[in-house]
């Protein structure tokens, strides 16, 4: 009777917060085909982007569409379990596989045990154990091998085709130097033909001579060789004498290779036999390479058994050393949730601000990530990634879990560095701003209070400032055009502007009654506060900080519980299937905080700063102030 996909004893385990299927032992694989979908962490992932072995992830995407589904990763449990015997030993990760441990009964293992053996006797090696070194040095030797032999047969079969003969190397050489110059003097020709007025303007001028002919002429051949190659001439024929003396060397091998084999004789050439010499070795350097394409094809049907040995030998070693790691980033997640692993999405790490984000993932698409990753709840810093060692530019997003946010922005810089050790230039392009913790949430509605006060006071400032300005100019300029008018008429007078007492008093009159109404209200709101005992004017200083930090904390609360890296991971082509969620006490572990001990020297030059504490302890004062003021 046929096993029902559900009669295996899967184990369970709780990793970041949800729970998962645990695979740990070799019957584990081998069950993995009957475990339901639903059940699986991951439905799909790209091969790109990731850290990790290309080869492995190339044989696993067995159809080449770039991603590697379930049905892929059940397919490779299926052959990895028929080849090795013992399928327990695979969560081990060994590069190394004895060929006893090979199992021959099955048609899958017989072909690999095959064909490893002929990798070992292609190395005339007599060992039970093959390597991923082994294989490396097979495969080597087989290319290089292919290479000669390929190289060899093109030769041999160009050989007979040879336009010049010996020369003709050399004369590959000179025409493809020569072409774009011959193009274009040819071009001047037909332009002259056209209209011969222009024949000056296309030839060399005397004033680019004059421009260098001060200097040491043998120092300047670069910018001789910018000329002309000839002087062009109506007939479009190219003289054999009077070639640029920039190329004339080059000039005299071609002609020595090619021109005096196809015309001898010759003094010049048209463009017709011109472009025949090229057409020539076009045709030869096209069938020179025909013929390496085709030796290459021959020799890998000669050596189509070496070539399939080392195919799937590669197969089964790279799958038999990776598989379990893959199982491990596909099926469960358990590598992102690991203190001493890192998943194969996590890129490097980011330095910056005095903290270092572990969690940074490689970013394919940028438009694409941005509307997908804020559904994360998470704080994400995008940066730009260049590398002083010419490697291509590279976007990266980082997740901020730790910390304040007051010194990050857009422009801000920092280092970014990624798995191999090697350090990036990082620049922030873009910001997603979500709480990072309830201390933060806390003091937000401050924070942002405070920026929403500085830029309202700054632009009352701003605009005061070119208000006054625009005044002053304004009556400058009229006290000056007064000034010349009286001084026409015989009149000196000065322009002194008049001071309105009765605005200004009016402006005067209405702060007093706003200052008024503000104090009377501040001391009946006093005489209410002063009139509770002690323990009930700490319960509204409470209240009142809960009335203003408490939404803030609310909302930071709830994101905080559902901050999850799915989103994120979709973002980059990823089916995620299930949470990949990052609480608080994971999320402290993804960044982390510059920490100093404390300094006892005394510093002239400290910021001078008021915690929240302080904050705190004037508002204690402040209302045991007014109690007694009241109460006496």
């Amino acid at each position: 009777m046929k096993k029902k996909a559900d009669s295996y004893n899967w184990k369970y385990c709780s990793i970041g917060g949800s729970p998962r299927i645990a695979i740990t032992t070799g019957s584990d694989i081998e069950h993995l085909g009957e475990l339901d979908e639903k059940l699986w962490t991951v439905l799909s992932m790209p091969v790109k982007g990731l850290e990790f072995d290309a080869k492995t992830l190339e044989i696993l995407d067995s159809d080449a569409d770039g991603k590697i589904r379930v049905d892929e990763i059940k397919a490779a449990a299926k052959w990895l379990t028929s080849v090795v015997k013992d399928s327990n030993k695979i969560v081990n990760g060994e590069d190394c596989l004895a060929l006893d441990a090979i199992n021959a009964e099955t048609e899958e293992g017989a072909k690999a045990l095959e064909a490893a053996k002929l990798v070992l006797s292609d190395l005339a090696k007599e060992e039970a154990v093959i390597s991923m070194a082994d294989l490396a040095a097979c495969s080597a030797a087989f290319d290089e091998k292919c290479k000669a032999a390929a190289e060899a047969a093109a030769a041999a079969a160009a050989a007979a085709a040879l336009p010049y003969g010996d020369k003709t190397d050399a004369a590959i050489a000179a025409c493809d130097a020569l072409k774009s110059k011959i193009a274009d003097y040819f071009m001047r020709c037909k332009l002259i033909s056209f209209d011969e007025a222009a024949a000056d303007t296309l030839d060399v001028s005397v004033d680019k001579i004059g421009e260098i002919s001060a200097l040491n002429l043998a120092d300047e051949a670069a910018k001789i060789a910018d000329f002309p190659i000839a002087r062009p001439v109506k007939s479009a024929t190219l003289s054999f004498d009077g070639i640029n003396p920039a190329w004339a060397a080059t000039f005299a091998a071609i002609k020595d290779a090619a021109l005096d084999a196809d015309f001898p004789g010759a003094a010049s050439i048209d463009e017709a036999q011109w472009n025949s010499v090229v057409a020539k070795l076009e045709d030869y350097k096209a069938l020179k390479q025909s013929k390496l394409t085709e030796g290459a094809d021959v020799l890998d049907k000669e050596g189509q058994d070496k070539k399939a040995a080392i195919e799937s030998t590669a197969k089964m070693l790279h799958l038999y050393r990776d598989f379990y790691r893959i199982l491990q980033n596909y099926v469960v997640l358990s590598d992102f949730y690991a203190p001493d692993r890192k998943a194969i999405f996590q890129a490097g790490r980011l330095v910056i601000d005095q903290r270092c984000c572990e969690l940074c993932v490689k970013v394919s698409d940028m438009g694409k990530h941005g509307d997908m990753a804020g559904l994360s709840g998470m704080f994400l810093i995008y940066c730009n990634c260049t590398s002083k060692k010419g490697a291509a530019p590279m976007d990266i997003v980082a997740v901020m879990t730790a910390g304040n946010v007051r010194g990050l922005r857009v422009g801000k810089n920092g280092l970014f560095y990624d798995r191999a050790g090697n350090d990036w230039d990082a620049t922030i392009t873009k910001i997603i701003d979500n709480p990072i913790s309830i201390a933060q949430a806390f003091w937000s509605p401050y924070r942002k209070f405070g920026n929403w006060c500085t830029e309202k006071v700054n632009k009352m400032a701003n605009d005061s400032e070119a208000k006054a300005t625009a005044k002053l100019t304004a009556n400058a300029e009229t006290a000056s055009a007064q000034a010349s008018t009286d001084l026409a008429a015989g009149e000196k007078k000065a322009a002194v502007p008049a001071f309105d007492i009765a605005k200004f008093a009016g402006i005067f009159a209405a702060i007093g009654l706003a200052l008024g109404y503000i104090g009377g209200f501040i001391l009946k709101l006093g005489k209410a506060y002063v009139s509770l005992p002690w323990w009930g004017m700490i319960l509204v200083i409470v209240a009142l900080f809960l009335l203003i930090s408490g939404p803030s904390m609310f909302i930071a609360w709830g994101k905080l519980r559902k901050r999850d890296l799915g989103p994120v991971l979709n973002a980059n082509g990823w089916a995620i299937n299930a949470g990949a969620l990052v609480n608080t006490s994971f999320g402290k572990t993804l960044t982390n905080l510059a920490k100093y001990p404390v300094v006892k020297s005394k510093d002239p030059y400290a910021k001078k700063s008021c915690g929240w504490l302080w904050i705190i302890l004037v508002l204690a004062v402040a209302a045991a102030a007014a109690y007694f003021y009241c109460r006496g």
